[in-house]
């Protein structure tokens, strides 16, 4: 199974004001570095959990049709399917119709693709190398966008936010600039480009476009976070491969935050 990412995401779960709080670093000399390490342990953590964290697109390229009646895709928290394509053996590309012939299941994690009631996969002869194409978006998040009401100057926004599976919590920020004035619940909202907010808060990541007033939220698991803060710790402290007349004991707190969320079969 091959797999192409498409369009990656534009920030990680772990934002950098959220690594420096664990690091106690109140400077911003290593801010590249501090990055750079949240770039590497979210590599590490996403290979280890077969998981994409923030929402993301990707295609997955398949030899042929399975023999059973549907397809599991990877990297967890399915959102949505873009399309499925298929090559015939002269290199014509066609659309499987998604309103008639298969189900998109997000319910299950891994998400798949299922054949719709009295259906069957396309019989046409199949082109040699990776024939068939599905596009999908992955990753935590809620499905549909939280609609936030703009002010103008000084004046605090209030932003109810319902996460997907977790209660409520109420963000309170100052419109036009990217001054803290409250949070309560369990959300973290960075920044992803001009006209937005950078917010700390406990738990999870949105994006808050002041020019649009929407927040896409990001149900990150916090067991996830906490282990991408550990790892990103481990490597700012621990900066060579070797260590000199030590003998030091492994705690095996990250894999036991990260186990519980951690995909099989993949």
């Amino acid at each position: 199974m091959k797999t192409t990412l498409v369009t990656a995401p534009n920030y990680y779960a772990l934002s950098l004001a959220g690594a420096k709080e664990h690091l106690r670093v109140d400077h911003t000399d290593d801010d590249s570095y501090i990055s750079l390490l949240i770039g590497a342990a979210t590599e590490k953590a996403e290979e280890y959990l077969c998981r994409k964290l923030i929402t993301q697109t990707w295609k997955v390229f398949l030899d042929g049709w399975p023999c059973y009646d549907e397809i599991v895709l990877p990297f967890g928290q399915l959102n949505s399917i873009t399309h499925v394509k298929y090559k015939d053996t002269d290199g014509d590309q066609t659309t499987w119709d998604s309103s008639t012939e298969y189900l998109t299941d997000t319910d299950t994690d891994p998400g798949r693709i299922v054949l719709a009631y009295g259906k069957a996969f396309p019989t046409a002869t199949l082109y040699p190398a990776n024939p068939i194409e599905i596009q999908f978006v992955c990753g935590y998040g809620a499905h549909t966008p939280q609609t936030i009401t703009a002010a103008t100057n000084a004046t605090p926004i209030v932003a109810t936010i319902t996460p997907h599976g977790y209660s409520t919590g109420d963000a309170v920020y100052v419109s036009g600039g990217t001054t803290l004035t409250a949070i309560n619940g369990l959300w973290r909202i960075t920044s992803t480009g001009a006209n937005t907010f950078s917010l700390t808060g406990s738990v999870g990541n949105g994006a808050y476009d002041a020019s649009s007033a929407t927040c896409n939220l990001v149900d990150v698991p916090v067991a996830v976070v906490q282990a991408l803060q550990l790892m990103v710790a481990d490597l700012y402290e621990n900066r060579e491969t070797l260590i000199i007349n030590l003998t030091p004991s492994k705690l095996r707190t990250v894999e036991s935050l990260l186990y519980p969320h951690r995909i099989w079969g993949f």
